[in-house]
Order: structure tokens, then sequence, then C-alpha cells
């Protein structure tokens, strides 16, 4: 049961708290806690468990070009959605991914400090490059709205974790970072609420992969020196101090004037 939690209960419930955080507080906040690594943490938690601490902190290493490829998937996704439907926008964002997980494997090669260099710099990039997208309304969750992103992500995830330990370290650490939590995100709110909540989405993705990239850096660092309890909990507070100030940042992004706000009918910003 615990391993069933950690593997598929973990990431389908954080699915459940960013679509209803996105409807809340708005696209922003909730692709930020959806770039949480509530998948790619219990995947290398496992792999060190399972396998041995080596090899997990192989995976992690090998897991940042796959977060620099999440950035670059955001980006894409977001430029095309606005002209393409869903199915096209799904396809060009993970071809986008494959490039350049392809294209940072001897990156990192050199080393874990050139690797982690690289995905910062492609994860600024695509927050540089994406296009901006009008203040969303709030937006009431439908009956099947939930359930049915739920069981697209389980679907996601158990592929994931199932195929990843066959391929060794580092195909699994590139599974670890396929987007999943996002490509369900991405989907189904192009197809649902349509391409400007899409952007505000993927935005807030971007800025929450800085976090991810962290959490991966502090686990491949650490994990064979200081061990499986200590590694992880340094690498939960990188995570957790980064996405604290990202929130914060979205969280205090100045609001539309009343009139503007009114008409949306936009939540009350957390202060």
């Amino acid at each position: 049961m615990i391993d069933f939690f950690f593997k598929i209960g973990l990431p389908v419930l954080m699915i459940g708290i960013v679509t209803l955080a996105s409807h809340r507080y708005g696209p922003a906040v909730g692709g930020i806690l959806g770039a949480v690594p509530a998948k790619g943490g219990p995947i290398l938690l496992f792999l060190a468990l399972e396998q041995n601490t080596s090899f997990a902190a192989t995976s992690a290493a090998a897991s940042l070009g796959g977060a620099g490829g999440c950035g670059v998937f955001c980006l894409v996704y977001a430029l095309v959605c606005r002209r393409v439907g869903w199915p096209v926008a799904g396809a060009a964002a993970y071809g986008a991914f494959a490039l350049t997980w392809a294209a940072m494997l001897p990156i990192s090669a050199w080393g874990l400090a050139p690797a982690f260099a690289a995905t910062i710099a492609i994860l600024l990039v695509s927050r540089r490059l994406l296009p901006t997208a009008p203040p969303m309304p709030r937006r009431a969750t439908s009956a099947s709205d939930l359930p049915s992103r739920m069981i697209a992500g389980a679907a996601m995830v158990v592929f994931v974790t199932t195929v990843g330990p066959y391929f060794g370290a580092t195909i699994s650490g590139i599974l670890t970072t396929i987007p999943t939590v996002a490509a369900v995100m991405a989907l189904f709110t192009h197809a649902q609420e349509g391409p400007d909540r899409t952007i505000g989405v993927m935005r807030g993705m971007t800025h929450g992969l800085l976090g991810f990239a962290s959490f991966l850096t502090v686990v491949a660092a650490t994990l064979v020196p200081l061990g499986v309890v200590r590694s992880f909990a340094l690498a939960a507070t990188a995570v957790v101090a980064v996405q604290f100030i990202e929130l914060r940042s979205a969280l205090r992004t100045p609001r539309p004037d009343a009139e503007v706000e009114a008409a949306l009918d936009l939540p009350e910003a957390a202060e």
C-alpha cells in the first residue's frame, strides 16, 4: 500500500490539488504547484531503496536533462496552442522535450555542475520566451473534470514507474521527468478552458521547474555520501524554499483594476 501511494496515489493527488489551485488562485499558481516533484521524488526514492543509492544518484543527474526538456515542453505548448488543437500541440511539445533531452545527454556526461547550469539556462530562456495571456476568470470544476484528469495522470505514472527500471539508471532518470502532470494539465486545460488559460499554466510550470531542478541536483550530489534520509531531506528543503519564493511572486503579481477584476470574477489574491 505504501508503494502504491508513493508511486501512483501521490502524483494523482497532486493533479487534483493543482487543478483546484489553478481554478481558485489562477493558472500561474497551479502551474508552480504542478512542478513540485510529486512524481519524480517518489520514483527516485524507490530507485534508491530497491536498487542502490548510486543507481538513484545517476538517475537524478540524468533527470536534469529531462527537467530542462520539461521547460521546453511548456514553451512549445504555449507557443503553438493558439494555432492548433491539443493533439498537435501535445505532439509538438513532446517532440521538443525529446530533442532537448538528446541535446542534454553529452552535457550531462561532463558532470553535475555543467548539467545543472545548462538546465537552469534552458529554464530561464524558456521563461523569457513564453507568450503572455490575459487574466483568467475563476472557473468552477465540473463533476467529471477531476476524475478524468486523475485517471489520465495515473495511467501515465504507471507506465513510467513500470518501464523505467528495466532500462538502466540513465533511462530511468529520463523517464522520471517525462511530462506527466504538465501534460495532463496542458491537454485538459487546452481542451476544456482554451489556450489563454493553458499559457498561464505553462508559465507557472516553467517557474516551478527551477525548484524541481534544484531538487534533482541536491539528490544527485548528496545521495551517495549522505544516504537516503539526509539527502532527500536536504532536497525537499531546497524545493520548498524555491517554490515558496516563486509562489510569493505569483501571488503578489499586480491584479487587474477593480472594474476588470469584477468583470472577470477573479478570486482575491492571498496575502
